[in-house]
C-alpha cells in the first residue's frame, strides 16, 4: 500500500497492547491566547493546534521545524539557514534578505521578523499554538498563511526548576534548565538555559569534518514584578548563538543532464560531487555562525472592572555568517558564497480591552521597524588588497552584492465578539496598515585587484522606495449549539507587504499580496468530555503572489527575478481528533486534505535546459503550490503501564505521513519531495512522585531521507538540497522540583 491508513495503525496499536474496557476519562482542558485573550482552545473560533509542554518534551522537540509532525496543514524546512514556515500552502517564497514570510512567528507577544532567528526560542515552553490561516486583524501584515505562537514558562511564587538531560547517537549531548520562584514579595524572577552539542549526520569527503551537526545555546532570563495592586511588569531578555556546519546545501544532482546541452549549462564542479547523500564535497568546510538577542517589556494595567491596559515593547538583534560552496563539489574554482545578514527590529504594540457579560472587545495601536543590511559574496577572499583564490593564490574574480533596507509600519487594529443571544455570537474585526520601505543594492565585480565599474561590470547601483496602505476585515458568526459543540464561519483578509530583494543583482520594491479567506469550523466534545473532534473546512485566493527565480546568465553569473506573478487558489479540510480511550490509553490524530492551483502566469522556467542563453515561457496555470502535499495525516497513541511500587511506564507512538509536495511552481521532478512516512517510539518510565522521568526514544525510525528544502543554484548549475534528521535515538532524564 502507498500509506498505512490511521484506522489500521490504530486498531494494531490497541490490540498490541491488550487494550481491556474501562471508563471514558475527561481530556483535560487547554488554554490560548490565540486571539490575545484567555480562553479554552474549544471555545476558539479559528483553527489552532495547541501542543503543550509535556507533550513537546515527551516528543523531543527541541526546534521549530518538527511542528510538521503534530499540526496539520504545516510544512517546514530551511533554505540558505531561514525557516521556511508553510501553512496552507502559504510561506517564504525567497532565498534572499528582506522579504517577509507569509507565516509570522512571536513569542510572547513580540513578533521574531525574521525567518534566520526563528530557530532559538524553542525551549522552556508551557506551550506552543499554531494558528492556520490568515490572521491579519490581531496579527497584522505577513500573517497571511497563519502564526505560530511560543508561550514561555513563566516565574512563580514557589520555587520550582526543571532540568532535562538528553544523550543520543551521533554524540548528541542536549541540556535544559531552569529555575525561578520568589525574589521578594513583589518580584519573582526565572532563568532558563538551553544547551545543544551535537556531531554531524554527514562529513565533507575532502576534508574528513563533521557537516550538519549543531552546537547551539540559548538564555532566558525573565523578571514578574508587581508594580502596585493593578499594575504587573514582565520583563523577559533571551540571547542565542549557533556556531556550527550545519545549513549548507547538499549536492543531489547536476540540473542540466544530457551529452547534447551548450557547455555553459554544464555543471561548474562536475566530477567531484560527494558520493554519500548527506555528504559534502568542498575544500572549504561550511561555516554557520549566528546570533539574536531580545529584550521585551510588557506592561499590564487593570484599569477598571473589566478593563485591560497592556503594552508590548520589543527590541531585537539577529546576526549571520553563512559559508559555503555554490557548485556543492570539491573542484577549485571562485563559487564559495559568504552570505552576511544583519538585522535590528523594535516593535510596541498597546492594547485596550474589554471583557463584559456579552462584550469581548480588544482595541490597539502597533508600530513596527527594521533596518536591515546584507552581503552576497561569490568568489576569491580578500588578501592583501587583492581578491584571490584561496587554495591557489591567483587573483580571480569576486561579486559582491550588498544590501540595505529599512522597513518601517504602524497600524491601528481592533476585535470584538458580541454575544447576539445565548447560542449565537457575531465577531467582527478590521487592521489598517501603514508601511514604508526602501532598500539600496550596491553590486560590484571584481577582478583581482580592480574594481570594475558601474558601466564595465554593467551593474548599476540600485534602489527604489514604496509605501503602501491596506485595511483588512475580519467578520465571522459563532454558534454555540450546545455546551460542548462550537460552530463557526469566518470571513477574512490580509496582506504581505512590498517589498524588495537584498543582495540581489537587481532592486525593485513590489506590490503587496493580497488573501481572502473563508472557513467553516466545527469544535465538539463527546462522550462525557473523553473525545474532542475539531474540523476546519478552508477556501482562500491570494492576488498578486510574491514569487522568485534565480536564471542562468548575466554578468554575474546568475540573475535574480521577483516580481507579483498570479493568484493562488486553494480549498481544503483540516480534522483533528483527541480520544482519553481509557485511563491508560490516549489517542489523537490529524488530518490536512489540501488542494492549491495556480493561476495562468507565463514565465521562465530556470530548470529548463532551454532557456540557458534564452528564454522559453511556460505557463504554471493549475500547478500545485510550494510545500503544499495534496494529504498530511499524523497519529500519536500513547499507553501506560502501572506498576506495583506506585510508577509507571509509558509506551508511545508517532507515525507522520506527507504526500508528494514541490518546491517550485513548475512541479517538475528536479524540486519536489516524495511522499514519506515517518515512525517515532517512545518508552517513558515516570516515578511514583512524578518528579522524574527516563524517557527512551527513537525517531525517524525508518530512516527515511526526507529533503526540507532544494534549490537549483543557478552559478554552480547543481541542484541542491537540505535534509531532515535521519534515524535518532537516546534517552532523556528530567527531573523537577
Amino acid at each position: 500500500m502507498r500509506y498505512t491508513p490511521i484506522t489500521t495503525l490504530s486498531a494494531m496499536f490497541i490490540t498490541a497492547l491488550g487494550m481491556q474496557q474501562a471508563s471514558a476519562v475527561a481530556i483535560e482542558e487547554i488554554t490560548v491566547t490565540a486571539q490575545k485573550r484567555e480562553q479554552s482552545l474549544q471555545d476558539v473560533s479559528t483553527a489552532v493546534t495547541a501542543l503543550t509542554s509535556d507533550r513537546l518534551s515527551d516528543a523531543g522537540v527541541s526546534d521549530i521545524k518538527a511542528l510538521q509532525n503534530f499540526a496539520p496543514s504545516v510544512t517546514i524546512g530551511t533554505t540558505f539557514g531561514y525557516a521556511n514556515l508553510f501553512m496552507r500552502g502559504l510561506g517564504l517564497n525567497t532565498v534572499f534578505a528582506n522579504v517577509d514570510p507569509s507565516v509570522t512567528m512571536y513569542v510572547d507577544g513580540a513578533v521574531i521578523s525574521q525567518p534566520g532567528a526563528q530557530l532559538f526560542s524553542f525551549f522552556d515552553l508551557e506551550r506552543a499554538e499554531v494558528l492556520r490561516g490568515p490572521q491579519g486583524s490581531l496579527y497584522g501584515r505577513n500573517a497571511t498563511g497563519g502564526t505560530i505562537n511560543l508561550i514561555a514558562k513563566k516565574p512563580t511564587e514557589e520555587l520550582t526548576g526543571d532540568l532535562k538531560l538528553t544523550l543520543g547517537n551521533y554524540d548528541l549531548v542536549q541540556t535544559e534548565a531552569a529555575v525561578g520562584g520568589a525574589i521578594t514579595d513583589q518580584v519573582q524572577g526565572r532563568i532558563s538555559l538551553h544547551s545543544t552539542q551535537r556531531g554531524g549526520y554527514g562529513k565533507n569527503e575532502v576534508t574528513g569534518s563533521d557537516i550538519s551537526d549543531s552546537d547551539r545555546q540559548a538564555l532566558r532570563a525573565q523578571l514578574a514584578i508587581q508594580v502596585s495592586e493593578d499594575v504587573d511588569l514582565y520583563v523577559a531578555a533571551e540571547y542565542g548563538r549557533e556556531n556550527d556546519a550545519s545549513n549548507a546545501f547538499l549536492y543531489k544532482r547536476e540540473t542540466f543532464l544530457g551529452d547534447d546541452l551548450p557547455t555553459n549549462a554544464v555543471a561548474n564542479g562536475i566530477g567531484g560531487f560527494a558520493g554519500g547523500a548527506r555528504n559534502y564535497a568542498s575544500d572549504v568546510d561550511p561555516v554557520n555562525d549566528r546570533t539574536t538577542a531580545s529584550l521585551s517589556l510588557t506592561l499590564d494595567w487593570a484599569l477598571a472592572e473589566n478593563w485591560d491596559l497592556k503594552n508590548i515593547l520589543n527590541a531585537r538583534h539577529t546576526d549571520m555568517l553563512n559559508i559555503q560552496d555554490l557548485d556543492a563539489s570539491a573542484v577549485i574554482n571562485s563559487t564559495i558564497q559568504e552570505f552576511v545578514f544583519e538585522s535590528e527590529q523594535i516593535s510596541e504594540e498597546l492594547q485596550l480591552s474589554f471583557s463584559g457579560e456579552s462584550l469581548r472587545a480588544i482595541a490597539g495601536l502597533y508600530y513596527f521597524k527594521e533596518e536591515l543590511y546584507h552581503e552576497n559574496n561569490v568568489g576569491g577572499v580578500a588578501e592583501g588588497g587583492l581578491y584571490v583564490n584561496p587554495y591557489n593564490g591567483q587573483a580571480e574574480k569576486r561579486v559582491n552584492l550588498t544590501g540595505e533596507g529599512e522597513v518601517e509600519s504602524w497600524a491601528v487594529f481592533w476585535n470584538a465578539s458580541y454575544d447576539l443571544s445565548e447560542q449565537l455570537s457575531l465577531k467582527l474585526g478590521g487592521r489598517y496598515t501603514h508601511d514604508e520601505r526602501q532598500i539600496l543594492n550596491d553590486n560590484v565585480i571584481w577582478a583581482g585587484p580592480t574594481r570594475l565599474s558601474v558601466m564595465d561590470a554593467n551593474l548599476p547601483l540600485f534602489q527604489d522606495k514604496g509605501r503602501f496602505s491596506d485595511y483588512t476585515n475580519e467578520a465571522g458568526l459563532e454558534w454555540h449549539a450546545n455546551a460542548d459543540t462550537l460552530v463557526y464561519y469566518t470571513y477574512s483578509e490580509g496582506f504581505k507587504a512590498g517589498t524588495g530583494q537584498l543582495g540581489a543583482n537587481a532592486a525593485n520594491i513590489i506590490e503587496p499580496e493580497s488573501i481572502i479567506n473563508h472557513e467553516l469550523g466545527l469544535k465538539t466534545t463527546l462522550a462525557d468530555g473523553s473525545l474532542v473532534i475539531n474540523a476546519a473546512l478552508y477556501r482562500y485566493e491570494v492576488d498578486d503572489i510574491q514569487l522568485d527565480r534565480t536564471l542562468v546568465g548575466g554578468p554575474t553569473g546568475f540573475t535574480t527575478v521577483f516580481e507579483n506573478a498570479t493568484t493562488q487558489k486553494a480549498q481544503g479540510l483540516e480534522l483533528e481528533a483527541f480520544w482519553a480511550a481509557t485511563e491508560r490509553l490516549r489517542m489523537n490524530a490529524s488530518v490536512s486534505i489540501m488542494d492549491t492551483e495556480f493561476g495562468s502566469f507565463l514565465t521562465v522556467d530556470p530548470t529548463n535546459v532551454e532557456n540557458v542563453g534564452g528564454e522559453v515561457l511556460v505557463d504554471i496555470k493549475g500547478n500545485s503550490a510550494r510545500q503544499s502535499p495534496d494529504l498530511a495525516w499524523n497519529l500519536h497513541a500513547e499507553y501506560d503501564i502501572p506498576l506495583n511500587g506506585g510508577g509507571q511506564f509509558t509506551l508511545g507512538l508517532d507515525v507522520s505521513f506527507k504526500d508528494k509536495h514541490y518546491f517550485s511552481e513548475f512541479n517538475n521532478l528536479l524540486l519536489n519531495q516524495d511522499h514519506y512516512t515517518l515512525y517515532d517510539l517512545t518508552l517513558k518510565y515516570t516515578s511514583a512522585d512524578e518528579s522524574w522521568s527516563l524517557l527512551a526514544w527513537g525517531r525517524n525510525l525508518g530512516d527515511e531521507l526526507v529533503e526540507g528544502g532544494n534549490y537549483a543554484l543557478a552559478s554552480g548549475r547543481v541542484t541542491t538540497r537540505t535534509l531532515l534528521p535521519p534515524r535518532t535515538s537516546g534517552l532523556t532524564l528530567n527531573y523537577s522540583f
